[in-house]
């Protein structure tokens, strides 16, 4: 899938930029492979991760030994502590609209002043009202299983990539666009630089992720 293009790609920035014996903590982490990739390549970083799926925590749990992993509602959870790294990546859009910019926010409150955190995310182009919010996740959905079947995946994957279509259009997952993001981290950071994996085209739908600084 395209996303595998981002998630390279923020592996690379965090491993050359979070400092020796530096902490990071991963938002939303799922199963917990993002941190596992981590950790082979920066073994001397402590990992943190926390999902609201406790299933998911579980199984992270039992790949990933060494790593922390926590259940909890990010939204609701205080750690007391802040990261030279936080990451969230493909979290927001399972947020819901009202939400999306307390994420943002809880995102600026954990990182350290000195530290930055990765923001990721499949974008939809911009709408402003529900018939084209809908034609424009049904337009993401439909170019992504595009690039997925021509990048020679499987028939199974090729089918979960299918089923996000529907997701996206019935708001069971809530994907947005740039223009109605990017406010959010201009409000709550001092330096926000963004950048587009794919597709190569100029697009604004598309796999975005944003490097944001306090």
């Amino acid at each position: 899938m395209p996303w595998g293009i981002l998630i390279s790609e923020i592996i690379e920035h965090v491993i050359q930029n979070v400092p020796k014996n530096g902490t990071v903590l991963d938002l939303m982490c799922g199963t917990g492979y993002l941190l596992g990739k981590l950790q082979e390549k920066r073994p001397d970083v402590q990992f943190t991760g926390v999902d609201l799926e406790d299933e998911y925590i579980q199984y992270a749990k039992k790949q990933y030994p060494s790593i922390e992993f926590i259940t909890v509602d990010v939204l609701d959870w205080d750690s007391g502590d802040q990261y030279d790294a936080v990451l969230c990546t493909g979290g927001l859009h399972h947020i819901e609209y009202h939400k999306q910019e307390s994420l943002v926010k809880r995102v600026a409150e954990l990182v350290k002043p000195s530290g930055f955190a990765i923001i990721a995310d499949p974008y939809i182009d911009d709408y402003s009202n529900e018939e084209e919010r809908k034609l424009a996740a049904a337009k993401l959905g439909y170019e992504y299983l595009i690039a997925t079947i021509k990048n020679g995946a499987p028939d199974d994957v090729a089918e979960a990539t299918a089923s996000l279509i529907p997701n996206d259009v019935a708001l069971v997952e809530f994907k947005s666009s740039i223009q109605k993001m990017r406010p959010y981290f201009d409000s709550h950071f001092g330096r926000v630089d963004q950048y587009k994996t794919w597709p190569e085209e100029d697009t604004e739908y598309g796999d975005y992720y944003f490097v944001v600084k306090p």
